[in-house]
């Protein structure tokens, strides 16, 4: 595992790389919509290929699904399925902002066991391995200490549908004064990586949950000692159910507010 998960590293940075080649120097023409409301660049498509050709070479008889190319099977049966977003914050990449990533997640009948999100432009390369923990830049991560929702700090985010906008906005209407503050960075892989580092205390995605955004953070923030759930406590139901990820000390507490609330 320790050669795939090397691998996958090798390839977040390299895409990071590619990403920031373009970051300056991106066109208008280089940009379109992919459906109503959700953009897509060059520099995604250029990225998602570079992604899935390395690792349909290396590993043929692994699946891979990915953001921009959907699922494209193995020859085999391993069990084992990539799971890849090119560029986690195209809105953010198209406006110079520095909130985006490429995130890669590889998964064992279903579970995450190697996680890497990298942001090229703060050069941070967060990676976890089931089992073995979580690093940021070789460093130890571990969730924070906070225990009181009251004086939490949270993100949020959600899917392009409008209910699952919908709720999001419920959720930082009470969230906002619930707790500290709630902020929405636009990346939601990051903001996971986020969490698992100590830096956010909690985060709510509202569903439908796309597994290319939060595979690798899920499994970063189990690695760094937190929890993982669906908005009933649920962990397998993540998917459908929406998504709570905490540092496990407030968790109970947000999923209170969210069946009370009901949102």
């Amino acid at each position: 595992m320790q050669v795939i998960k090397e691998f996958a590293i090798g390839l977040a940075l390299r895409s990071g790389n590619m990403l920031m080649k373009e970051f300056r120097a991106l066109s208008p023409e280089q940009i379109r919509f992919k459906d109503k409301r959700e953009l897509v660049t060059s520099t995604d498509i250029k990225v998602n290929h570079f992604l899935v050709s390395k690792i349909r070479q290396a590993f043929p008889e692994h699946s891979i699904l990915s953001e921009e190319d959907g699922l494209n099977k193995g020859k085999g049966q391993s069990g084992y399925e990539w799971v890849v977003d090119p560029l986690d914050g195209t809105t953010n990449f198209i406006m110079r902002h520095t909130f985006f990533t490429t995130t890669i997640a590889l998964l064992k009948d279903g579970e995450p066991v190697i996680g890497v999100i990298y942001s090229p432009y703060t050069r941070e390369l967060f990676v976890a391995e089931k089992g073995k923990g979580a690093r940021r830049n070789e460093m130890r991560m571990h969730v924070s200490n906070e225990d009181n929702l009251k004086t939490s700090f949270l993100c949020f985010a959600y899917s392009h549908e409008k209910k699952s906008l919908q709720r999001a906005v419920a959720a930082y209407q009470h969230f906002e004064f619930e707790a500290r503050s709630m902020r929405h960075f636009g990346s939601s892989s990051l903001e996971l990586a986020f969490v698992a580092a100590g830096r956010v205390d909690g985060m709510i995605i509202t569903p439908p949950i796309r597994i290319w955004d939060v595979a690798a953070g899920m499994l970063m923030i189990r690695e760094a000692g937190g929890n993982v759930t669906d908005f009933v406590g649920d962990p397998s139901a993540i998917a459908k159910n929406g998504l709570v990820a905490t540092n496990g000390k407030i968790h109970k507490q947000i999923l209170k507010v969210i069946k009370e609330k009901k949102i």
